[in-house]
């Protein structure tokens, strides 16, 4: 009797609310990928294809594959030429200095063009034998 009166007097615990944490979308998921897809081979000291075309406020995403060795690929945020305090023209979702890539193997990388202009992208392997292997992503205004 005791316990039910105790009960009926002391008011109840306010119910803890515990902020539900968003889950982060996998963004390699199919259903998060970009509308665009670009596959680039990286085969002997090239990059096919070496030009990459996009619009400002673009995300595609470049499937690079390694064909028949291991590569790295670093992409220069900055355009070129560009000079000192010029803030970075491209975004990378993972932002990745250089991407080691293995023998026949492809890595997703996720970028959007923030700023127009011409951006190179270079084997970052430090073989030395693809030191003349670079590319260019041209991001180019909207109209």
């Amino acid at each position: 009797m005791f316990l039910a009166l105790a009960a009926m007097l002391i008011p109840a615990a306010p119910a803890v609310v515990r902020p539900q944490i968003a889950q982060q979308p996998d963004p390699h998921s199919p259903t998060n990928r970009p509308v665009r897809v670009i596959s680039i081979a990286a085969k002997g000291s090239t990059f096919d294809p070496a030009v990459v075309q996009l619009k400002v406020d673009e995300k595609i995403e470049l499937d690079v594959t390694a064909v028949g060795q291991p590569i790295g690929i670093r992409i220069s945020p900055f355009t070129d030429g560009a000079k000192a305090n010029t803030p970075p023209g491209l975004s990378f979702l993972f932002g990745e200095d250089c991407y080691k890539i293995k023998k026949d193997q492809t890595v997703p990388i996720l970028i959007e063009g923030t700023e127009p202009g011409t951006y190179t992208f270079r084997c970052c392997k430090a073989c030395g034998n693809h030191k003349s292997m670079e590319g260019r992503i041209i991001v180019s205004a909207n109209p």
